[in-house]
């Protein structure tokens, strides 16, 4: 069976989105050997991913997944794709807490480093904050401190059958794009950073079949997968039942001065705790907390908070300068390790 999906990709034909789910849920059942498995990668890559194959995959890959059983009614994820090499500190991390800090409760799906040196997973921990709940602790601190974070390779064990093939081709496939849609906590509404354009354009087409409400995809200079305020960031915002809306953000549309690029880097775990730790509390206000207020104003819009940017930003200053952001993570910390 695998062969003629195979054959008919290499043909430049598109699977339809229950071919797409029948193919994933059998690689997420260990049915697809690694020979297979790679073939059915490179012809998708070769031909070009459809809104319709993403989505499929992405449903069989939440049907395989560990689920956190919780009201989504205000929820919402704030994470990338990765692989946009950019080396940036952990942006979406940081604006995590300042979302949290505002009320609208985070169920953050992250991993350890992809494209930067030190992923979520990576500077929680060196932050204190323990990685590896149970799905009814992580419900536990979702709804207690308004954060919880959802550590990928727990909840998408089935993901063990693409490792292997995975590491060997090396390449950007389409699992790079899979891992936003597959939040193991339903989440119906998003922030999504994509590390190119085309790519965003793709997921937001995809998030149609997949019942969301509101999706924002977001890539600064078709290589970054948050905004960065040193070029001009598009965004992809789907909400269900209407078309998809496509503009560009500016510095100034949220009242912000422009960053530089070079002072948005980050390093290895410790030095990104200490940066992030650095922006909640107040300490770092230049670019760093700028780039920080911006995505975490594009969370808040995202989460419907207000459809007006600006209120947002407004919002988002105020979980920082508050000390309400911070206090998230000082809650998350604590609930965690008590959870041991």
């Amino acid at each position: 069976m695998m062969k003629l999906y195979i054959e008919k990709m290499l043909d430049r034909e598109h699977l339809s989105f229950e071919e797409a789910f029948f193919v994933m849920d059998r690689i997420m059942s260990g049915e697809v050997n690694n020979s297979q498995l790679a073939g059915l990668l490179i012809a998708l890559k070769s031909k070009g991913e459809s809104p319709a194959e993403i989505a499929g995959f992405a449903k069989a890959m939440r049907g395989k997944s560990v689920k956190v059983e919780i009201d989504t009614g205000n929820l919402i994820d704030v994470c990338g794709t990765g692989g946009d090499d950019s080396g940036t500190f952990n942006i979406s991390t940081t604006a995590a807490f300042v979302v949290a800090g505002a009320g609208v409760k985070v169920a953050k799906h992250g991993n350890k480093s992809i494209s930067s040196r030190s992923g979520s997973a990576d500077v929680l921990a060196e932050l204190g904050v323990r990685i590896d709940l149970t799905p009814e602790q992580t419900k536990a601190a979702i709804e207690e401190t308004g954060i919880g974070f959802l550590f990928a390779p727990y909840y998408h064990p089935a993901m063990k059958y693409a490792a292997a093939v995975r590491k060997e081709l090396g390449l950007k496939t389409a699992f790079n794009l899979l891992g936003p849609l597959t939040n193991p906590a339903g989440t119906k509404r998003q922030l999504v950073g994509v590390y190119n354009d085309r790519s965003a354009a793709l997921l937001a087409e995809a998030v149609a079949y997949l019942e969301m409400e509101k999706v924002c995809f977001i890539c600064t200079g078709d290589r970054r997968d948050e905004i960065t305020l040193d070029e001009p960031t598009k965004i992809f915002e789907y909400r269900a039942g209407e078309q998809i809306e496509r503009f560009e953000l500016n510095p100034e549309d949220l009242g912000l001065q422009p960053a530089k690029i070079e002072n948005l880097l980050g390093d290895g775990p410790a030095e990104n705790a200490r940066i992030l730790y650095d922006i909640l509390s107040g300490k770092d206000q230049g670019d760093r907390y700028n780039v920080t207020v911006a995505n975490s104003a594009m969370a808040l819009y995202s989460a419907g908070v207000s459809d007006d940017l600006k209120i947002c930003r407004e919002i988002a200053e105020e979980s920082l300068l508050s000390g309400k952001a911070l206090a998230k993570l000082g809650q998350l910390r604590e609930l965690s390790r008590k959870a041991a």
